[in-house]
């Protein structure tokens, strides 16, 4: 059994935490083997952070701690979760979705942190350092998928009820990729749920399972930084992704419709 605590480090660099979660793997066969098994997949690792923050921290930060909110929330409602790494650790693309193959998991689902192009960012001054934040308010989430996924259809599916419960609470869905100005022309599958396909992503194209990659927020834009950085927030959308989880459960997974 893996114990680590998955807050302690990301409380040094962020505010809003109070108690200190302890988050648990246990090995998922160990677990109740009629329950749906899902790898939670925090992007980025220590040594490639991601995006950097208009308060100076990086992309990785934020994802760790996301996840390790959301683990023990799917757990609660019945869920075996497995998550790929540790925030000490680093971990390859490739190996991320390998880790859910193994597992012969029911869902991969890759946690991160949004930005858009630098072009249409600005330099401030935070700190004594040089950080960039958008030059217009630009915020709201998004989901990927990838039709390189041998099991696209249900990837899509997945994305679709995560969308429409992070909908449901007001979050916008963030869809300059879809631009040239600030993007990079990104197709857009449904522009009011905020689903891109993106084929080429690694830890989406590599899995054999229904994968999703999901864009909390964009950490590069004030307003939305500011927004994913309040707990309640955070919970608020945790308990949707968890009600879209258990609702994709009880469609797809329960009834054995592939």
């Amino acid at each position: 059994m893996r114990i680590k605590n998955q807050l302690a480090a990301v409380c040094l660099l962020l505010s809003g935490c109070s108690t200190v979660p302890v988050v648990v793997d246990s090995p998922p066969q160990a677990l109740q083997a009629e329950a749906p098994l899902i790898v939670l997949d925090p992007g980025h690792s220590p040594t490639s952070g991601g995006a950097t923050s208009v308060r100076g921290t990086p992309e990785v930060t934020y994802n760790d701690r996301f996840v390790a909110e959301l683990a023990p929330a799917l757990r609660a409602a019945g869920w075996r979760v497995w998550v790929t790494r540790q925030p000490d650790q680093t971990l390859g693309l490739v190996d991320r979705p390998k880790i859910a193959n193994d597992l012969k998991a029911d869902i991969f689902l890759s946690v991160h942190h949004d930005s858009i192009q630098l072009r249409c960012l600005k330099p401030v001054v935070v700190s004594g350092r040089t950080v960039y934040q958008t030059r217009q308010p630009t915020g709201g989430y998004s989901l990927y998928v990838s039709k390189k996924n041998p099991k696209f259809s249900r990837s899509y599916d997945l994305a679709k009820v995560l969308g429409g419960q992070l909908h449901a609470l007001g979050r916008a869905p963030m869809l300059e990729h879809a631009g040239k100005a600030c993007g990079e022309s990104r197709p857009l599958l449904d522009s009011r749920l905020g689903i891109y396909q993106y084929d080429n992503l690694a830890v989406l194209r590599h899995s054999k399972i229904p994968a999703v990659l999901l864009e909390i927020g964009v950490i590069t834009d004030v307003q939305d930084e500011a927004y994913v950085n309040v707990a309640d927030h955070r919970q608020q959308m945790i308990s949707g992704i968890v009600r879209g989880l258990q609702r994709y459960s009880e469609l797809i997974l329960q009834s054995g419709d592939e």
